[in-house]
């Protein structure tokens, strides 16, 4: 035999032959699958209501915010609500001692002296003429002039109001605070329907400008040029353009140029020109406004709006020309001034 082309397994250890190698296990892809689940931070074990650590973190980061409300909660009780009413109860005793100088028969000899101790000892002087109630509260607090004037305020109002001082505190509540008390209720209530009925005036004379604008037959074509643009970025453009004219001769007037203006310097203009020369009777003028509308054909448009006398839905209507506006500027047929052209229909 030929031992050298005899194929024979080299001898292990020991002389002993090693055993065969095990054949490769197939791949088990779930496994490999869990593997990577794991690797990227999952769990093979994970339920779907389970949260991360990071989850978990964040909800702790959102607690604090609601743990941090609950403290603004406590303090705006603590120190605003409690607070509040500590100052409303403070100012009552302050009032109820104002009412007893007021009542003392010493009264004049009272305040005398406060304001000469306020001169001596903080240098603050104050007439003869000087509220009652702001002699007090200056006297009570001479380092806080604003205060002093805040609350004097509130005070005189209370005392116009014919209030005790037990009623004083409730009574600032129900108004909506020290800062809004400023006139009495009365008052405050006149001062408003002043206002509404100015703003009223206002309106009337909108329509009125409208309504003129829709047979006016003075023609005016300008070049940019003369008009100037006042609205500042972000503010709005007003309804009207206004024009700033010389009265050079008798009834000639030569427009100089136009203005573009933002709504509110509009209102302060129209207001200045309803206080001017709108009745205060706007039932009347209504009236007259309704008539105009009719004879000029006007039911929709030309500041006419829904529920006004004559009011037709649809478009502008068609301009009658055989109506003479009330008003019309005296100006010649056709002249230009300083880039300005005016035309008047024959």
């Amino acid at each position: 035999m030929n031992q050298e082309s005899a194929h024979t397994s080299p001898p292990g250890f020991n002389g002993v032959s090693p055993s065969p190698a095990p054949a490769a296990s197939p791949v088990d892809e779930l496994a490999f699958g869990l593997l990577i689940n794991r690797a990227l931070g999952g769990s093979d074990s994970r339920r779907p209501s389970d949260k991360s650590a990071n989850e978990v973190q964040v909800d702790m980061v959102l607690g604090q915010a609601q743990n941090l409300a609950k403290m603004n909660d406590q303090y705006v009780e603590t120190y605003v609500v409690r607070g509040t009413k500590e100052l409303y109860a403070l100012l009552g005793a302050i009032y109820s001692y104002a009412l007893q100088i007021n009542e003392s028969p010493l009264r004049d000899h009272i305040l005398q002296r406060m304001r000469e101790r306020m001169e001596e000892e903080h240098e603050i002087k104050t007439q003869i003429n000087t509220p009652w109630i702001t002699t007090v509260l200056r006297f009570i607090l001479p380092t806080d002039r604003q205060t002093a004037y805040s609350y004097s305020k509130v005070l005189q109002v209370a005392h116009d109001e014919n209030l005790t001082a037990q009623e004083l505190p409730n009574y600032i509540k129900e108004r909506g605070g020290i800062g809004k008390i400023t006139a009495t209720k009365d008052e405050e209530k006149s001062i408003e329907n002043l206002k509404k009925h100015k703003e009223a005036k206002t309106e009337m004379l909108k329509k009125i400008l409208q309504a003129n604008a829709k047979s006016a037959q003075t023609i005016v074509q300008v070049d940019d040029q003369f008009v100037i643009n006042t609205i500042a970025e972000g503010k709005k453009e007003g309804m009207f353009e206004f024009a700033v004219c010389v009265n050079g001769m008798g009834n000639e007037r030569r427009v100089v140029r136009f203005f573009k203006v933002n709504k509110n310097t509009e209102a302060q203009l129209l207001n200045l020109i309803s206080e001017a020369s709108i009745p205060d009777d706007l039932e009347a003028m209504q009236g007259k406004l309704d008539v105009l509308r009719e004879k000029l054909g006007i039911t929709s448009g030309w500041g006419m709006k829904p529920g006004d006398k004559g009011y037709q839905p649809g478009g502008l209507p068609a301009i009658n020309s055989a109506v003479q506006p009330e008003v019309m500027l005296n100006a010649p047929q056709s002249t230009t001034v300083g880039g300005v052209t005016i035309h008047q229909p024959a």
